[in-house]
């Protein structure tokens, strides 16, 4: 009898000892899986370098661990917020980046996609305004703001019209894309270029010119895009903000300026007066706050300069989607 309990409690003794093991695999998996892997074209030393300094510019404490075959893990921690980075050397002259980012143990990718944009904007320098002291590309813009520009994408329209080039923004990820209404008339091919560098065919399903905004339908289903849920109707005097385009056929374009004046009144609409770079095709760029939160669209600029411009407030893209239906 004795000998039969021990071979029970031997045999439960496994079972629990499997089970265990699977959920710690498990877990294992589901960590790598979550991380993401990009090459870029910088020597590890540099690429960390890089991270680093824009891990500590968001008040992460960063760790580092120099691993066998020249691999570095990069550690950091703010609160419950936790970073983790593997750099491993592709060459001489690149590297691998795998990244992971969790909030209270939950994989946000939100957060990676802003570090991907911040690297892309290191890389390849751009035209971009920036106002702080440290100019190089991909630092200083918030990662809020960085973690949009996925979203981003640059329209072309021809037809019975002026070829015409704008920008716009991914707010659902059934595909569809809001933009400004302007020069649309008379245009029959639409054309949608993503942020990756796909071009898809899109079709006009809402229109309102005296609101000057449009819906797009795009036939894709997208991961990135601008949620309007946390969108602002009232931004401050002298606030800082940063628009998303593709001025002068130049995708992903960043550039910061502020609220210089109060909203302004033409016939039964407002407008925000902002200085701010708005160069040809900025029409329809997103504007967002220092955290990603979307605050209008842009209109235009003051004709005779390129620094004064005006933006569609949230509140009346907020009135044109919820007005009127949506051809299918």
């Amino acid at each position: 009898m004795g000998r039969c309990k021990t071979e029970i409690w031997l045999l439960s003794f496994k079972i629990c000892l499997f089970f265990f093991c699977l959920l710690f695999l498990d877990s294992a998996f589901t960590t790598e899986k979550e991380g993401e892997t990009k090459s870029y074209p910088l020597p590890i030393n540099e690429i960390e370098e890089v991270i680093s300094d824009w891990l500590r510019d968001s008040d992460f404490v960063v760790h580092k661990n120099v691993l066998d075959g020249g691999q570095i893990e990069l550690s950091a921690i703010r609160a419950k917020a936790k970073w983790r980075i593997l750099l491993k050397p592709h060459s001489a002259l690149a590297s691998d980046v795998q990244a992971s980012f969790t909030v209270d143990d939950r994989f946000d990718k939100s957060q990676v996609s802003g570090l991907w944009a911040s690297l892309a904007y290191y890389i390849k320098p751009s035209h971009t305004q920036y106002t702080a002291k440290d100019n190089r590309p991909g630092r200083n813009i918030p990662n809020g703001v960085l973690s949009r520009i996925e979203s981003v994408v640059c329209i072309k329209a021809t037809g019975q019209c002026d070829d015409e080039q704008f920008s716009g923004f991914i707010f659902k990820t059934i595909g569809l894309v809001l933009s400004t209404a302007h020069g649309l008339e008379g245009c029959s091919d639409i054309r949608v270029i993503l942020y990756d560098g796909r071009e898809l065919k899109g079709h006009v399903v809402k229109k309102d010119t005296h609101r000057d905004l449009t819906l797009i339908r795009i036939n894709a289903k997208l991961e990135s895009f601008t949620p309007l849920a946390r969108g602002r109707e009232m931004i401050a005097m002298g606030e800082k903000i940063y628009s998303i385009g593709c001025p002068e056929n130049q995708g992903g374009e960043v550039f910061s300026g502020v609220v210089n004046g109060p909203q302004r009144r033409v016939k039964d609409l407002v407008y925000w007066q902002v200085e701010m770079k708005i160069f040809p095709g900025s029409s329809g760029s997103p504007v967002f706050d220092e955290k990603g939160n979307l605050v209008g669209i842009v209109k235009g600029r003051f004709r005779g300069g390129d620094s004064v411009g005006f933006l569609i407030p949230f509140g009346t893209i907020r009135e044109f989607l919820n007005s009127g239906e949506i051809t299918p």
